[in-house]
C-alpha cells in the first residue's frame, strides 16, 4: 500500500548557518514519501549553494529561488501554493525534526475521522543545537491522542499563549488551507502570531492529535525577531484581534470565556506598554489596549455576534460614541438614572430642559437604566411640566418620572447613575457614574 506524499516546506532567507541540519532532518525521515520545497527568498549568503547541493544529492528536493525578496509572509504562502503533497509540514530553516516526526504525526492524522492537525511536544535548543535550560517543555497531556479542536483553541485564546508551538511543530492537510487565507484576520495581516492564526483555522475544522514525544526542536538565537520590542508589541495587537476573530468563529462560547480572553489580552498589552513606553515604538501595544478595551465595553451591552472585525468596529461610530461616556456607565444596568437640570430663575431654561430630556432618552435607548427620573425643585414643577411634555413628544416615547425635590443627590441609595451636563457637580460623592452631555446651544 503506497504512503501519502507529504510536502516539507522550508522558507529561508540567509539561512546558510542552520539550513544543512534542517535539511538533514527532513531527508532523514523514516516516512520516505516526501517532497522538500525550499523557498530561498533572494538570500545574499551561501544559501543558494546549500540548496543546489541538496537538489543534486536527492531528487525529492526542489529549490525555489525568488529573484526579489518576498518577505517572511509571502515566501511561506508561495511554498504552500506550490506543494503537491496531500499533507504539509512546515520546517523553519533553523529548526530540526526528529526522525519519526512525519511518520508519527501522519499516523495521528489518520487515527480518526475529523482530525485537522497533528502536533507534538517540542524542545527548545540553542544556537549550537543543545537543549536550553528552559527548553525541555512539559507535555500538554501524558499520552498521545485526540484533543477537541474547540477546547484547544479556547485554551490558546483564554491564556493568550501559543501552547501548540511554532510552524515547525504541526502537520495538516493541504486541502484544508487556502494559501490566500494564511496570515489574515478580517482582511488584515497578522504581524507576528502567524502560527496561531493557522492553528485556529485548522482547529475550527476539527480535532487535533497530539504526541507527548518531542518530535521537533525549535532553535532560539539572537537573530530572531522575537527579541525586537516592536515585534512583541505587534504580537499583543495580534492577540486582541485573534481573540475577537475566534469568538466570531465558534470559539469562546462558554459563560465568561470571551470576557476572560479579552481581559487577558488587555493585561498583556498594558504590561507591554509599561515596558516599552520609555523607549518608543509602543503604538501597536497601545492599539491592543484600545482594541481589547473596546471589545470589553461592547460585551457589556451587546448580545448579537458582530460581523465586522474588531479594528473596524473599535474605530467606528458606535463604539467611539460609547467612549464619549465614562466607561463605568456601561458596566452594569443601573436601577435608576437621575437628572437634575438647573431650572431656577424667573424663566424656565427651555434649552436646558430639552437637552436633559434628550439625554434621558439616550440612556433609555442604550438600555443601561431601569428607571428614569427628572428631579426638579418643588417651586418650579408647574413651570417645568409643559416644557418637559413638549420635549418628550418631540422624540421616541420614553417614561420619565418627574420628582419634586430640593436634594436630588439624596433621592436614592447607591448605586445610581447621574445624568447631567459636563462639568455639573450636584451629584458628586453620591452617584457612582455620570452620563454626560454637552451644554445646549443657545
Amino acid at each position: 500500500m503506497s504512503q501519502p506524499l507529504v510536502s516539507v516546506l522550508i522558507p529561508t532567507y540567509n539561512g546558510e548557518r542552520f539550513l544543512r541540519p534542517a535539511l538533514r532532518s527532513a531527508l532523514g525521515q523514516s516516512h520516505r514519501e516526501i517532497e522538500v520545497l525550499i523557498g530561498d527568498d533572494a538570500s545574499t549568503d551561501g544559501t543558494a549553494e546549500v540548496v543546489a547541493a541538496a537538489e543534486a544529492s536527492d531528487p525529492r528536493v526542489r529549490g525555489i529561488r525568488h529573484a526579489q525578496n518576498l518577505g517572511p509572509f509571502r515566501n511561506p504562502v508561495h511554498l504552500l501554493a506550490e506543494a503537491r503533497g496531500e499533507y504539509v509540514k512546515y520546517l523553519l530553516h533553523d529548526d530540526v525534526l526528529a526522525t519519526d516526526c512525519i511518520r508519527d504525526l501522519l499516523r495521528g492524522m489518520q487515527s480518526a475521522p475529523g482530525v485537522s492537525m497533528a502536533f507534538s511536544r517540542r524542545v527548545l535548543i540553542n544556537e549550537e543545537g543543545r537543549t536550553r535550560p528552559d527548553g525541555d517543555l512539559a507535555p500538554l497531556v501524558d499520552r498521545p491522542g485526540l484533543i477537541d479542536g474547540r477546547e484547544l483553541g479556547n485554551t490558546v485564546l483564554e491564556s493568550c499563549t501559543n501552547v501548540i508551538g511554532e510552524l515547525t511543530t504541526a502537520l495538516f492537510r493541504r486541502a484544508d488551507v487556502d494559501p490566500d487565507d494564511l496570515w489574515q484576520v478580517d482582511g488584515r495581516r497578522v504581524d507576528v502570531l502567524n502560527d496561531v492564526q493557522l492553528w485556529l483555522m485548522l482547529l475550527r475544522q476539527g480535532s487535533a492529535w497530539y504526541s507527548p514525544q518531542a518530535l521537533s526542536r525549535f532553535r532560539v538565537h539572537g537573530g530572531q525577531n522575537t527579541f525586537s520590542p516592536a515585534f512583541v508589541g505587534r504580537a499583543e495587537r495580534d492577540w486582541s484581534r485573534l481573540v475577537d476573530w475566534g469568538a466570531r468563529n465558534g470559539f469562546l462560547t462558554g459563560e465568561g470565556q470571551e470576557r476572560r480572553a479579552n481581559a487577558r489580552a488587555l493585561h498583556l498589552a498594558a504590561t507591554r506598554v509599561a515596558q516599552m513606553v520609555g523607549v518608543g515604538d509602543h503604538g501597536a501595544a497601545l492599539e491592543a489596549v484600545f482594541l481589547s478595551t473596546a471589545r470589553l465595553v461592547e460585551l457589556t451591552r451587546s448580545a448579537a455576534a458582530p460581523a465586522a472585525g474588531l479594528t473596524e468596529r473599535a474605530h467606528g461610530p458606535v463604539l467611539l460614541q460609547r467612549f464619549g461616556q465614562e466607561l463605568d456607565v456601561w458596566t452594569r444596568t443601573w436601577p435608576v438614572a437621575v437628572a437634575a437640570p438647573a431650572v431656577g430663575g424667573d424663566r424656565v431654561d427651555v434649552a436646558e430642559l430639552t437637552a436633559t430630556v434628550q439625554a434621558l432618552r439616550e440612556v433609555h435607548e442604550a438600555g443601561i437604566a431601569e428607571r428614569l427620573v427628572l428631579a426638579v425643585h418643588p417651586d418650579r414643577v408647574d413651570a417645568v411640566v409643559p416644557v418637559v411634555e413638549e420635549a418628550l413628544a418631540a422624540g421616541p416615547d420614553v417614561d420619565v418620572e418627574l420628582v419634586p425635590t430640593d436634594s436630588p443627590a439624596a433621592l436614592f441609595p447607591s448605586p445610581w447613575l447621574a445624568v447631567g451636563r459636563r462639568g455639573d457637580r450636584w451629584h458628586n460623592g453620591h452617584a457612582l457614574a455620570l452620563w454626560s452631555f454637552p451644554p445646549p446651544a443657545r
